[in-house]
């Protein structure tokens, strides 16, 4: 089945994207798609992962990095792009069916129109990246709402316990300061929300991030705003998470040469020093205490 324009025009406006540049580049890949039979063939399965069958295939999706790998072949850049555009009547049905309020309604077309544009605006990348499309999934078949300072992720499994049991998972936006009384503010707000949206009551709270990193914690005072959110936690120690500070500390994909690595803030400087020196940051996961 071909990719419709209007569709894609559609959630252009849903996500109120206006740039010309980047509408004229949706619908060069609409063309690219549509005149190649192998890759809707892909289109379609993929589309059946990130939005029918949302669990089994889908972690393994997180460890590709290359269009092209996940293609099978040449790609236009803005595949990705439109792979995510395309669901956004999933996304409306998903905020009717789950009674979403104004306020969580604005924040995941935000979110969503975030993943659309942000490797596009502030990377300069030809198109947003899979991980980029993938978070943008969780919004669309609402499997996270945001409260506050952080996000929280309904998910079936706790992977502290590798059991199966519903419980949330929390995620920390980059786009602000990790302040502790917006950390408990957002904590204690959440709990009505969760029980509203997820029918959840109590659940267990976890954390997998590279903010739990026992390094990084070394790296920075006792009373740093990291710290303080690692001491809500009961934490162990996970794999080594060097494109997870490359994403997020310094802003972008990957590093040739550590040397080159920036150092506008004092934790960019500390990190690059302690890589620098050969020694390796591994993440951590806890559970909320």
């Amino acid at each position: 089945m071909d990719i419709q324009t209007n569709v894609i025009k559609e959630a252009l406006e849903f996500y109120n994207i206006q740039d010309t540049e980047y509408i004229e580049k949706c619908y060069e890949c609409i063309e690219f798609i549509n005149k190649n039979t192998n890759i809707k063939i892909k289109i379609h399965e993929l589309f059946n992962i990130l939005y029918i069958d949302k669990n089994s295939q889908l972690s393994q999706l997180w460890k590709i990095k290359n269009i092209d790998e996940l293609f099978g072949e040449d790609c236009h850049p803005f595949i990705t792009n439109i792979l995510l555009l395309s669901s956004y009547k999933k996304h409306l049905y998903n905020i009717e069916k789950y009674k979403l309020d104004k306020q969580q309604c604005n924040i995941h077309k935000k979110r969503v129109k975030e993943a659309l544009t942000n490797d596009i605006y502030q990377r300069n990348y030809n198109g947003i990246r899979i991980s980029q499309m993938l978070w943008g999934t969780y919004f669309i078949n609402l499997r996270l709402i945001e409260v506050g300072r952080l996000q929280y992720e309904f998910c079936k499994n706790n992977p502290m316990t590798n059991k199966e049991e519903l419980c949330i998972k929390i995620h920390i936006p980059s786009d602000k300061k990790l302040d502790s009384t917006e950390v408990k503010k957002s904590l204690n707000e959440s709990k009505n929300l969760i029980k509203r949206y997820f029918k959840l009551d109590n659940p267990k709270y976890y954390c997998d991030s590279w903010l739990l990193s026992n390094q990084i914690r070394d790296l920075l005072p006792q009373d740093s705003n990291i710290a303080k959110f690692q001491d809500m936690f009961d934490i162990k120690e996970t794999e080594e998470c060097i494109d997870n500070i490359l994403n997020f500390v310094y802003n972008i994909r990957n590093s040739d040469n550590y040397n080159k690595l920036a150092e506008d803030t004092s934790l960019q400087r500390k990190i690059k020093k302690y890589i620098l020196e050969g020694k390796s940051i591994k993440g951590g996961i806890g559970i909320l205490k």
